[in-house]
C-alpha cells in the first residue's frame, strides 16, 4: 500500500510546479514535493529504510526534469542521510518542528544541487541561484505541513520508511 500511495504522490510532485498559483510568488519558486517526501520520510523513519525510497524519488524527479540523470538522486539522498537516524523508541516531529526541518532540507537540497550542476551548467556558479532556494525552502516547509498531518494520520507511508505500522505511533 506504501508503494502506491508513494508512486501517486510522485505523480502529484510532478505536476506541482505547473499548478502553482502566481500569487505571493509560489509559481516562481514552487515547493519541492520530491525534496519533501524525502525528508518526510527520512524524519518519520527509523534507520537507513528511507534513503533507498529518497534516492528512488531522485531518480524520478530526474526523469521528469532536463538536468542530468543522477543529479536529484545524490541530493535526494544526500538530504535523506542527513536527517535519517535511528528514531525507533520516540515520536517522530511534528508540527512546526517538522515544517522548521523540511524548510531547512529543501535549502540544504538546493545548495547541493547548485553546487552539483555546475560542472554542466554554462553560467557556471551563480549567488542568485543559490539565494533562489530560500522562497523554494519556505513554501516546501508550510505548504506541505497539511499533506504530512493526513500521512501522519493515516500512515500510509510508516512501512516504507522503516516504521512499525501498528497502533503505536
Amino acid at each position: 500500500m506504501g508503494a502506491l500511495v508513494l508512486l501517486l504522490l510522485v505523480v502529484v510532485a510532478g505536476v506541482v510546479p505547473d499548478l502553482c498559483p502566481a500569487l505571493l510568488g509560489i509559481a516562481a519558486h514552487p515547493p519541492d514535493l520530491f525534496l519533501a517526501l524525502a525528508a518526510y520520510l527520512s524524519l518519520r523513519g527509523s534507520g537507513y529504510a528511507a534513503v533507498p525510497w529518497s534516492i528512488g524519488l531522485g531518480v524520478a524527479k530526474d526523469s521528469m526534469s532536463l538536468d542530468p540523470l543522477g543529479t536529484h538522486a545524490f541530493v535526494l539522498g544526500a538530504v535523506s542521510l542527513l536527517l535519517v537516524r535511528d528514531r525507533s523508541g520516540e515520536t517522530p516531529a511534528r508540527g512546526l518542528l517538522r515544517a522548521g526541518a523540511v524548510s531547512l532540507a529543501a535549502l540544504f537540497g538546493h545548495v547541493l544541487a547548485v553546487l552539483r550542476s555546475v560542472p554542466v551548467s554554462r553560467e557556471g556558479f551563480s549567488l542568485a541561484g543559490l539565494l533562489a532556494g530560500f522562497p523554494s525552502a519556505l513554501w516546501t516547509g508550510l505548504l506541505t505541513w497539511p499533506l504530512f498531518a493526513l500521512l501522519d494520520r493515516t500512515r500510509a507511508l510508516d512501512g516504507l520508511a522503516g516504521r512499525a505500522r501498528g497502533l503505536s505511533s
